[in-house]
């Protein structure tokens, strides 16, 4: 696992990023349409995001 992260860290690391910028918009949008299961899943999918960008940053 260690090996694939150094292979690819500059592709995984701007993904993050544009993850991180982009959920906040799609959680507001699941939100208003009242779609609880949608917003379990982006949350889940932000903190994965952001602890692979605090450990790996």
């Amino acid at each position: 696992m260690d090996s694939f992260l150094k292979r690819h860290s500059t592709k995984l690391k701007s993904t993050a990023l544009i993850l991180m910028l982009v959920i906040p918009f799609l959680l507001y949008a699941a939100a208003l349409h009242g779609s609880i299961l949608q917003v379990k899943l982006l949350m889940a999918i932000l903190i994965v995001t952001m602890l692979f960008v605090m450990k790996n940053g």
